[in-house]
């Protein structure tokens, strides 16, 4: 398949997608803590997922940058 076919098959879809989930999105917003804290709807455990992952997230990108830092690169493998 041509290469650019599918790259403009794929922004086309990819724009659709953003525009139709913020578009809904936006209709099921009335107030600003609909948008901050999903009005306040949200079960505990995605709450918890959410946290998790963005703990692990963060000490991962802080933490083997430092490690990085102080070692250098050839520590990278052990990571992978």
């Amino acid at each position: 398949m041509n290469l650019l076919i599918l790259s403009v098959v794929f922004i086309i879809y990819l724009f659709f997608l953003v525009v139709y989930v913020g578009y809904i999105a936006y209709k099921r917003t009335d107030f600003s803590e609909d948008y901050l804290v999903a009005g306040r709807d949200s079960h505990p455990y995605i709450m918890a997922l959410s946290y998790g992952a963005t703990f692990i997230s963060t000490a991962a990108i802080v933490g083997f940058g430092g490690i990085v830092g102080k070692y250098g690169m050839s520590i990278l493998c052990w990571h992978f």
